[in-house]
């Protein structure tokens, strides 16, 4: 592209009179945007904290029923410990239905303890369970007990040792020893 004269003494007139028109801001200049930009950055904050409000789960309770309440022996557990065992013997239900039977009073037992539902809660969960002065016991003595009906829950009889050396009566024993150690 070939510029003349004429078009350079142009271009150079535009960018000069653009330069003189090119002044600082002044800070009445920006005080709206600056206000807009406050109010919105607010509404932001203000949303996350609802969001975060509303999104934390809520506690669910066990609904105390039945010989389960609270305020009940520990004899109503033993007896439906018992039972699994009575059944199991009298070939009634398999060994890994004795397990999982097992494993499920030992979660209801917990879960009445606890003052929640933790029937459903993995071994992982249980671990990772908030931990207090009254309940730390307990909540150690259910992942222990879960983790130890894992493996004959689970597991392959044929692979793992563990499998082959729990027995249903050794399974209620654990299950029983909850019963009995935790503190009310």
């Amino acid at each position: 592209m070939i510029m003349t004269t004429a078009t350079t003494a142009t271009l150079t007139a535009t960018v000069t009179m653009a330069a003189d028109d090119f002044r600082p801001l002044a800070a009445s200049d920006v005080t709206g945007f600056v206000a807009a930009v406050a109010v919105l950055a607010a509404l932001a904050a203000i949303l996350l904290i609802v969001a975060g409000v509303l999104s934390t789960p809520k506690r669910r309770t066990v609904p105390v029923a039945g010989a389960h309440k609270t305020g009940s022996g520990k004899n109503e557990w033993l007896r439906l410990i018992d039972d699994v065992r009575r059944r199991y013997h009298a070939g009634k239900i398999t060994d890994d239905e004795a397990f999982d039977e097992l494993a499920a009073v030992a979660r209801r037992f917990a879960s009445v303890r606890l003052g929640r539902d933790v029937t459903n809660h993995t071994l992982a969960e249980l671990s990772r369970m908030p931990r207090s002065g009254n309940t730390a016991k307990g909540i150690d003595l259910l992942r222990q007990t879960i983790a130890a009906l894992y493996p004959p829950q689970f597991a392959d009889s044929l692979t793992n040792v563990r499998v082959r050396e729990a027995s249903v009566d050794t399974a209620a024993g654990w299950v029983a020893n909850l019963v009995e150690r935790w503190r009310a």
